[in-house]
Formats: structure tokens, sequence, C-alpha cells
């Protein structure tokens, strides 16, 4: 199926980065994922895919075959590049804990370097022209940062004072959604990481740890959200839905109906085709 997938060339806006975490087993996932947000946002990113150390390198192949821009970072590889910097020991012990969330969030927060960054799940796929994200990417938004927002909330996981001193549940930090945020990398405190490691309440087993750094550190800047009726969670892709992220436990229907209906429509616009 990959080999018959259109591939996608373009010169890349070095200002902007995609990250995604992946593993091995989800080349088809990332395919659509990708081909669907390049067609539909006219976008051209530098694309770099962060593995959880099992892809292999066939698929490795396969996808640097499909996308003439994107990058494999293997965990050796970016512990490498992340031992050259002069990061807090206790970012450096939760990088190397038990939840691979935490490595995603400690390499993508270090190791992107664009002025716009962009964090997107594989589980996510685009339907429709992203206005919002392509005007926060060529810069005709004032926020900081814009982030889909979750349908329900989630607990933080930190002590009051680090609430109140960056009035995070007042920005409604506690409703991102960190399967598909960006930010502009020079307003992204990265200091602020190891504040938010010590006053998490939390062990380093916690969920949604990764996902509450994120929101912390994005939220103490200016926070915008995208309109939670376009860019969906919950529900069915509808004639208005921009972009839907396929959650558990609804992921069945990412491949139940999602990427047929993705792939209909990157067909009928004939785009991505080399």
């Amino acid at each position: 199926m990959a080999k018959k997938a259109p591939a996608y060339a373009y010169a890349p806006n070095k200002d902007f980065e995609l990250h995604m975490l992946s593993q091995g087993g989800n080349l088809w996932t990332l395919i659509n994922s990708i081909g669907s947000f390049l067609v539909h946002s006219g976008l051209c990113p530098q694309i770099v895919i962060h593995s959880d150390g099992s892809m292999d390198q066939k698929m490795i192949l396969a996808l640097k075959s499909k996308f003439s821009n994107l990058e494999v970072i293997t965990p050796e590889q970016a512990e490498k590049l992340i031992e050259k910097l002069n990061i807090p020991k206790i970012n450096r012990e939760r990088r190397k804990s038990k939840n691979i969330f935490l490595m995603r969030f400690i390499d993508i927060s270090y190791l992107s370097h664009g002025k716009k960054v962009m964090i997107m799940g594989d589980d996510v796929l685009f339907f429709k022209r992203p206005r919002e994200i392509i005007d926060f990417v060529n810069g005709k938004t004032s926020y900081d940062a814009i982030a889909s927002k979750c349908d329900g909330t989630m607990s933080l996981g930190v002590d009051d004072y680090y609430i109140n001193k960056y009035k995070l549940v007042e920005k409604e930090a506690n409703r991102v959604n960190a399967d598909l945020i960006l930010f502009n990398k020079n307003s992204f405190n990265l200091d602020g990481i190891a504040e938010y490691f010590e006053h998490t309440l939390m062990d380093e087993n916690y969920y949604f740890m990764e996902m509450a750094g994120f929101a912390s550190i994005i939220a103490q800047g200016n926070l915008g959200f995208l309109p939670i009726d376009r860019y969906q969670i919950k529900g069915v892709v509808r004639q208005d839905t921009v972009m839907k992220h396929f959650t558990s436990p609804r992921r069945h229907e990412f491949y139940a109906y999602g990427i047929d209906l993705a792939r209909k429509i990157i067909k009928e616009s004939g785009a991505g085709l080399t």
C-alpha cells in the first residue's frame, strides 16, 4: 500500500518544522496523516519523525521515499544530540524514564529549531484547509501558541503555587491536546521545563505528564485554541470538519473510514503526486 501511495516533493520552509513521534508498524498511518496535512494546508514544513526505537530501516527508507524533506531521529541519535546540550539534571532523568512520551516532550522541545514548530500525532487526519494553522505559520496571528482543544479537562498534576503563578486554569491549559499544537520557538520557555517537573505532584508514570508539560509551557504565553467544532476529537467527520484526532476509544474509526475518506479527498484534489 505504501508503494502505491502518492509521494510529496517540495522545497521546505526552514522556518517551519513538523515533529511527530511514531513507531514500527505505523508506516501507513504516518503516510496518510502527513499527506493529508500537506495537501490541505499547502504548507511546506521540514518533517522530523522521532522514533520510539521500534522503526526499522525499511520503514525509514519508505518514509523518506514519500516525503523528500523528512528526517527520522532514532533514540540513539537523539541521546547524542541531547548529551551535547547543557540541560538540567531533572530533565535528563525524566527523559530516560519508562514513559516514552516524556522523551517526546524533552526531545521535541530541545531539538526543534524552526521559528514555528508544529507537533502532531500520527492518528490525526485533515479533511479541509486549516486556515487557522496557515495564518499562525505565516505570522498573521498574535498568539505565541495555538492548540486543539480537548472536550473535557485533564489534571495538570502540579501544585497550586505553580497553577496560580501562570494562571493555568484561567488559560485552560488543562484542555490542551498535545497531539496538535503549534508554537513560536522563541516564546517557548525551555527553562520552564525543569520548573514544571519540580512542581509536578505525579510520578513519571502519569499518562498525561507530557501533555500537561507542553500545556503548562505554552500557556505561559499568549495561548489560543483551534475551534473545537472543526478541529475534532469526538464525533464523526462532518462537512465542516477540518481535522479529526482519532484517539482511543475511537482509534478504530481511523482505519474503518478515516484513511479511506482522507485518501479519497486527496485523490480528488490531484495534489501530492510526483
